[in-house]
């Protein structure tokens, strides 16, 4: 029987990050990090890193190899 529940969405409390490693930090600064930071991240950089995560489980895990790498076998 195929599992169709698995874990699909990122979800990252950059509120909670802030508040741990910079525990002096204010709110009003807070907001202004947390706007900022999301201004910063887009969809291309998440995306980068999933086709980061698909290369390095193709080579390692299915024996597959990169596409720039020559087939000697």
């Amino acid at each position: 029987m195929l599992n169709t529940e698995y874990e699909r969405h990122y979800t990252y409390d950059i509120d909670a990050y802030l508040i741990a490693n910079y525990p002096l930090m204010d709110l009003s600064t807070r907001r202004s990090i947390c706007r900022l930071t999301l201004e910063e991240i887009n969809d291309e950089m998440i995306e980068e890193a999933i086709d980061e995560v698909v290369l390095s489980h193709a080579l390692e895990k299915m024996e597959w190899l990169s596409p720039e790498e020559p087939n000697d076998k």
